[in-house]
């Protein structure tokens, strides 16, 4: 019996118009064993008789019922029923470009198994409004992205960020947080293309709202931070641990729209420049219209 490479963990929730589409585009991977484990969170249309229907022509896809509710307890639900070497996450309604999870754990493979990685790879974004769409993160030649992609990550790796707090209504914030503050781990870097991030309404964030709309859905997605210094602040080294403290105090001034404030904030330029574009509608407006400029930095 052959040793599972990677299980990829989706979780979905009313993705009838994209799930077909995505999953085929994981399902279809070649040069590479892997197992795909759905779990639907509660889907009230079609998504899981979509779902039911790949499963009778591919047996490498698990499908099952969140038996909670929520995104992360489905995320934390699939990962804990996984078994391959590495864990990848992945939504129900991107594009996994054909031959990138073979070509991915390639670049992570030479690492025992019980060693802290995380493999990193760009995305591209795709979507009808030309002004999100065909956008390269992060741009920088031979990098991988920490945020919106979907990490390659060691079992060791995993047992540290999994089970991630269920009462946050996303994993991504806290995984970034986990592989950016780990300092130990070792980030393989890639210029590899995982995922087509489509940019559409169903999105659970992004930028084609209104600013109160996106601000109301930033705001728990940020409480990450302080969630994630209570839970890891005493493991850190002393440089880490510092850092994960300014953005606490950031996020503060982020939500008391401080942006004076947030311009001395002892954060990284890039960080600033985010909690900048988020604190008031008038930088959050300027950002959209500056977005394909300023992405991927």
């Amino acid at each position: 019996m052959s040793v599972i490479s990677v299980s990829v963990v989706i979780a979905v929730k009313n993705e009838s118009t994209y799930v077909e589409q995505a999953l085929r585009s994981v399902l279809e991977q070649k040069g590479i064993d892997f197992e795909v484990i759905v779990v639907d969170d509660g889907s009230t249309d079609n998504t899981y008789e979509i779902l039911e229907g790949l499963a009778y022509s591919f047996a490498n896809l698990r499908l099952v019922r969140n038996p909670k509710a929520g995104k992360c307890s489905a995320f934390n639900y699939g990962v804990s029923l996984s078994s391959g070497r590495y864990v990848c996450i992945y939504a129900g309604d991107d594009i996994m470009p054909e031959g990138s999870l073979h070509a991915r754990f390639d670049k992570v493979s030479c690492h025992p198994a019980t060693a802290e990685v995380v493999g990193l790879c760009k995305l591209i974004t795709m979507s009808e409004d030309k002004k999100f769409d065909g956008h390269l993160v992060p741009k920088r030649a031979g990098k991988g992205g920490l945020t919106g992609v979907s990490y390659m990550m060691s079992r060791p790796v995993v047992a540290k960020i999994f089970p991630v707090p269920e009462d946050l209504p996303n994993e991504d914030t806290w995984m970034e947080l986990a592989v950016t503050h780990f300092d130990t781990w070792t980030l393989v870097h890639s210029g590899i293309i995982g995922c087509k991030w489509r940019v559409h309404g169903g999105n659970s964030i992004n930028m084609q709202v209104g600013f109160v709309e996106y601000n109301n859905k930033l705001t728990p997605r940020m409480a990450a931070i302080d969630l994630f210094y209570k839970a890891y602040g005493r493991d850190l080294s002393e440089v880490s641990r510092q850092s994960l403290e300014r953005k606490v105090r950031c996020e503060e001034l982020r939500k008391k729209g401080d942006v004076l404030g947030l311009l001395f904030c002892d954060v990284s330029f890039v960080n600033r420049l985010r909690a900048i574009s988020a604190a008031n509608s008038f930088f959050y407006t300027l950002r959209k219209k500056m977005y394909g400029l300023l992405s991927g930095w």
